[in-house]
């Protein structure tokens, strides 16, 4: 093989080589920064559940967790370019810069007291001493924006802002006589704080309402109306007794706008899957849903998460058949150029080996009219190197064996003309 044919069979080679290397990068797990917090959250709970079922399913994309403040530090971070993806209660902060993947969880907030309040409606509150969770400070922020779509002023309430574990003793102590939940329906928190608030006020508590839920929602896009089912917390008779309208507070999973459609798309697929194979370690992922990706959505989704929802996701070969046909063409074009320097470069060689018959012959004519013997010695030389030459042209496969008998009928013949002219000569 000549130097061209080394060449082209490099060529074939880099670009397999470079074929192989981009779908090696291809098959590499994609890593994202989550940003959630703070540390001990359900979020940051969730979010760690997702790095070890991610992780362990060996997903094409994996996380790694940014641990941050709480909502609005996520959201600032995200919108730094600080990380890709964020959880985030919506009421709370939305990135500018990102949109909805996932929900991760949906809270019912509502108003719980005693008959002996004789608190009916959310107007009944004024001059009442009402107990809210003060970590997150969105928790506060919410509570005003229920109490002045029923135009009570918050200083119309006595709020008391309080630790989880410090809601029961001010419940005994009389210290609030409504409290403000903001957990998520049917989590054992929400359970055992209404069992355990029945306990310290020595009756079944009164559930009141936030029946404006659709006007609430109509003033703040990251709130949705709602409603907590007929015994959806539990108890026999059921809690509630009935249908009991309230508003609706999510909790997302929110990525860069900028990230890839397919990456989100891949990303969305992976998380809803942890719902089996994580039920049974972290109850609270079943609460997954996907959001609705109707164009008018009070926060938008992103387009690669509503690619995936609604089954028109691209496949491998509709996001990479294009480069895989360009490849196909520029191999065959490779190829075809390849065996054509290939089928010249064997044409070259060959016309060359076949030089050597036009200089037999023309030994032929000299060596039948020379007259000098040493002239006639030194051409029989000149016919063997002719034939040395074809021999190694021959070996490496420049010569056919066709051409072999041609040469060596030349070769014959040079053969009789030397010993013909030498007889000649010796009779002069």
């Amino acid at each position: 093989m000549g130097r061209r044919g080394l060449a082209v069979l490099a060529a074939l080679l880099a670009m397999s080589g470079l074929a192989a290397a981009g779908f090696y990068y291809v098959s590499q797990p994609h890593t994202l920064r989550l940003a959630v917090g703070p540390l001990g959250s359900e979020d940051a709970r969730m979010a760690a559940a997702f790095v070890q079922g991610l992780n362990r399913d060996k997903a094409a994309i994996r996380l790694r967790l940014i641990l941050t403040e709480g909502s609005e530090d996520s959201a600032k971070k995200i919108d730094a370019g600080q990380a890709d993806l964020a959880m985030l209660r919506a009421d709370i902060a939305m990135p500018s810069t990102a949109d909805t993947v996932l929900i991760t969880r949906r809270t019912f907030p509502f108003f719980i007291t005693t008959k002996e309040s004789a608190i009916a409606r959310i107007a009944d509150l004024r001059g009442r001493k009402v107990g809210v969770i003060r970590n997150p400070p969105g928790n506060l922020t919410l509570l005003k924006r229920v109490l002045t779509q029923y135009e009570v002023r918050p200083e119309d309430v006595e709020i008391v802002a309080l630790a989880p574990d410090e809601v029961i003793p001010a419940a005994k102590e009389g210290r609030i006589e409504v409290f403000f939940s903001i957990n998520a329906v049917g989590s054992h928190t929400n359970n055992e704080g209404l069992r355990r608030l029945r306990t310290a006020w020595g009756e079944d508590p009164v559930l009141i309402p936030i029946r404006e839920a659709d006007a609430l929602a109509a003033h703040y896009r990251a709130i949705e109306s709602g409603e907590i089912v007929r015994g959806a917390l539990g108890g026999d008779p059921p809690r509630p007794a009935e249908g009991l309208q309230t508003i609706s507070i999510t909790s997302r999973l929110v990525a860069a706008q900028s990230l890839d459609d397919n990456l989100v798309g891949d990303l969305t697929k992976d998380v809803l899957g942890l719902r089996l194979t994580l039920a049974g370690e972290v109850p609270a992922v079943q609460a997954l849903e996907t959001p609705s990706t109707d164009k008018d959505a009070p926060l938008p989704v992103h387009s690669g998460a509503a690619a995936y929802i609604d089954g028109e996701q691209e496949t491998f070969f509709d996001r990479y058949g294009d480069w895989f046909y360009i490849g196909a063409m520029a191999l065959s074009a490779v190829g075809t150029g390849g065996a054509a320097l290939l089928s010249r470069d064997s044409a070259n060689r060959r016309r060359r080996a076949m030089s050597g018959l036009d200089e037999l012959l023309e030994l032929l004519t000299v060596i039948r009219s020379c007259e000098d013997e040493a002239e006639l010695a030194r051409l029989g030389r000149e016919a063997d190197q002719i034939l040395t030459r074809v021999l190694a042209d021959y070996a490496k496969g420049d010569l056919d064996t066709a051409a072999l008998a041609a040469y060596r009928l030349a070769i014959d013949q040079v053969g009789r003309a030397v010993a013909e002219r030498q007889r000649a000569l010796a009779e002069v």
